[in-house]
């Protein structure tokens, strides 16, 4: 045989899901290994949630790719997740526990996957490109990010200004009637 049975796209006409794959895929694996050689004094504090980030991150791209059904929201998940890295590699660096040329690497290579994964949510039609849209997916993400871990909202904020709006309204359209 001369050559492969099956011929395959090249990696840059693949769509921006086996990009995004490919490209975090070495950026999460670089990333581990640098995070080895930062101080034991760091060791189960940031590098164990810098690298269980970047696992993540590539466990949310894998199922978004073949999950056609979750795909909006672990993409969303992801930038989430990116964003979440973004701080904890700052600290990192504040902290003088990551060089500055290893951080600008992580750095380079977390915004690079934050505009693939962005790239990959306008081709899917999850965002406009024109830039930030607010669409009831991100305020249903933004109200549970409020809510307790069992889902429900604090007791504080239970019965607040939209019961009291609901109740006065009620009472407004109950004094009509007569």
């Amino acid at each position: 045989m001369s050559g492969p049975l099956v011929t395959r796209p090249r990696a840059r006409t693949a769509g921006p899901e086996l990009l995004c794959l490919q490209r975090w895929e070495d950026t999460a694996g670089w990333l581990i290994e640098s995070t080895a050689k930062w101080p034991k004094s760091a060791r189960f504090s940031l590098v164990q949630k810098v690298d269980n980030h970047a696992i993540d991150i590539l466990e949310m791209l894998v199922v978004a790719r073949y999950e056609p059904g979750l795909r909006r929201k672990l993409l969303r998940q992801v930038n989430l997740r990116l964003e979440r890295l973004r701080f904890l590699l700052r600290i990192a660096r504040t902290r003088n526990v990551m060089p500055a040329d290893k951080f600008e690497s992580a750095m380079r290579g977390v915004d690079e996957l934050g505009r693939m994964v962005h790239g990959w949510r306008v081709a899917i039609g999850d965002r406009s490109p024109s830039g930030w849209a607010f669409d009831a997916a991100s305020a249903e993400l933004a109200s549970t990010a409020m809510d307790g871990p069992d889902g429900d909202v604090s007791a504080s904020m239970r019965g607040s200004a939209s019961d009291a709006w609901m109740l006065e309204t009620a009472v407004l359209d109950s004094e009509d009637v007569t």
